[in-house]
């Protein structure tokens, strides 16, 4: 029987070596690939291209270094191009989470590759409702090794693990690519403030999930305590908005910024959001497996006399952290029973809509949001105030209905999706 526990430990180890995902990057070749001709050959590209849209890769390491900095030199460089400053871009940043990466076949970069077809729709009706080219659009894929492990139990019990990572990815160099991203934008409009011309407002929204939610607030919630805390009337964001979608990092961190948002007694008419995280209310993994990892990792932590509510906040997920609740996201009662588009005409028949809807809601918005308790519908849903900020507080923290988002990986739901992209919308209409 000697044989036996070696035969055990090389077993284990042999399934550990299978069950783990590559440590090295995906994207690798830095000329940009035309999709529609070359398709999977595109597997390696940095830099995908077609007519409706620019989607490019930077990757990360688990240390949070860039992989390579030039699949970021290379998007930066291509965006600084005189086409885009002439015509304006609207840039998306995409930050996944737990168990994807930057594969060419990973869903989540087909869903992103969905999305992005759909925001040049809307931006194709903008520009003729508004008698003006098209803005270009460009979406920015954030990878890194939220996909460790393929095999279970490892693919789940790297829950926490990847966590630490992610962490350490906020902290990196990820802040240094949306700094620059910004730059671009700000390149943009210098541009427009010389010509006074509105075809070059360039917009820029930042969207993270899960982990990759912990990784964009990790990048930038100095940078948006700073802005907030500033002398300026009305409250200053990083981009244009930024989106938290299942976000799994503590309510504590989140804080600082509730805090500020209280201070102020008082905001414009028609301050648009600019903080909004959304959270399903049936995420089991920030719901249940976060706060478990949390009180193991924060046993020893000192709070307050008093700190029951600190201690909560510390080990509960911020779009669980019920005092910082400021919304909820539910069906609306004449859409309950919609199908999600699926054919290409009906798309474009919803697309249209979806345009028209939104328009109507910001011109409503200034009315509208300067009601305590307002509700809004935007696609197949209702956004609701809940009373317990300001009307027109920017920070929202939404509990998201089980139908819109089911669970933690539900991001792409057709409810869900509809809503964001009309919520989206309000952030990036040419205003005259």
């Amino acid at each position: 029987m000697r044989w036996f526990p070696k035969g055990i430990i090389g077993l284990a180890l042999a399934t550990l070596l299978v069950a783990c995902v590559r440590n090295e990057p995906y994207r690798t070749v830095y000329e940009p690939c035309t999709v529609a001709q070359k398709g999977a050959e595109c597997r390696k590209s940095s830099l995908e291209q077609n007519d409706e849209y620019l989607l490019g890769f930077v990757e990360f390491d688990d240390q949070g270094w860039f992989w390579d900095r030039k699949q970021a030199d290379t998007l930066i460089d291509r965006l600084l191009e005189k086409d885009e400053l002439e015509s304006g871009l609207l840039m998306v940043v995409y930050v996944h989470g737990w168990r994807h990466n930057a594969s060419f076949d990973d869903n989540n970069v087909a869903s992103f590759r969905e999305t992005l077809k759909r925001i040049y729709s809307y931006e194709h009706l903008a520009s003729q409702s508004e008698g003006r080219p098209e803005r270009k659009v460009a979406g920015i894929y954030v990878g890194w090794r939220g996909l460790s492990a393929n095999v279970e139990p490892f693919r789940t019990f790297s829950f926490w693990d990847r966590k630490n990572t992610a962490d350490k990815v906020g902290h990196g160099a990820l802040t240094d690519l949306l700094v620059r991203l910004e730059e671009v934008q700000f390149s943009h409009l210098k541009v427009y403030d010389s010509t006074k011309s509105r075809l070059a407002q360039t917009k820029l929204i930042v969207v993270g999930h899960s982990f990759g939610g912990e990784m964009v607030y990790s990048a930038l919630s100095q940078i948006l305590i700073d802005r907030f805390s500033g002398d300026a009337e009305s409250p200053q964001t990083f981009g244009d908005l930024v989106i938290l979608v299942n976000p799994a990092f503590e309510a504590s961190r989140f804080t600082p910024l509730h805090d500020l948002a209280g201070v102020r007694k008082w905001y414009a008419d028609g301050q648009l959001p600019l903080v909004a995280i959304f959270t399903s209310e049936t995420d089991q993994a920030t719901k249940a497996a976060f706060p478990i990892g949390r009180h193991l990792s924060t046993l020893f932590e000192k709070y307050r006399p008093d700190g029951d509510v600190q201690k909560q906040a510390d080990r509960q997920a911020v779009g669980h952290f019920a005092p910082y609740r400021t919304h909820e996201l539910r069906p609306r009662p004449a859409a309950e029973a919609a199908a999600p588009q699926a054919s290409e005409a009906e798309k474009k028949v919803a697309d249209v809509t979806d345009f028209r809807n939104a328009k109507s809601a910001r011109q409503q918005w200034i009315d509208l949001s300067s009601r305590n308790g307002w509700s809004l519908d935007l696609g197949s849903a209702r956004l609701t105030h809940q009373g317990k900020s300001l009307p027109r507080n920017p920070l929202y923290v939404v509990a998201v209905d089980k139908q819109i988002i089911k669970d933690h990986g539900d991001i792409w739901n057709p409810r869900f999706l509809d809503f964001m992209r009309q919520f989206i919308l309000f952030t990036t209409i040419v205003e005259e």
